[in-house]
């Protein structure tokens, strides 16, 4: 009964190690010669659209005196803070409070300067 069992063992063992082997064979040179790979597993590369498929036209900067203007009116909400503009650059001083601040930055970034300068105190 127990050489039946060292036996059984050997086999299952012989058995699942040819099975591993086999299953970890390459299958380079039959994906080579195999023309029925459906085109969705293959990327195509579009050379008009850069990486990452963002449109390569830069954003436009707004004048200073447009800039200016609008800036003024998106400040106007937030009575501690002074905004300048200078060269398409706008520069924030005074105070604001935490929770203003992103919605205050989101609406200076939506005006395309060149950059924001955020000299900001935050209460």
């Amino acid at each position: 009964m127990k050489f039946t069992s060292i036996k059984l063992l050997f086999a299952t063992a012989v058995l699942t190690t040819g099975l591993g082997m086999n299953a970890c064979k390459s299958k380079t040179s039959d994906s080579a010669n195999n023309n029925d790979t459906p085109s969705y597993i293959q990327p195509s590369v579009d050379s008009t659209t850069p990486a990452g498929g963002m449109n390569s036209e830069p954003v436009p900067i707004a004048t200073d005196d447009s800039l200016t203007t609008n800036v003024q009116d998106a400040t106007k909400d937030y009575p501690g803070v002074t905004a300048t503009v200078d060269n398409g650059e706008i520069t924030l001083t005074g105070e604001i409070t935490r929770a203003k601040l992103p919605k205050l930055m989101m609406a200076l970034n939506s005006l395309h300067p060149k950059k924001i300068n955020n000299n900001l105190t935050i209460q």
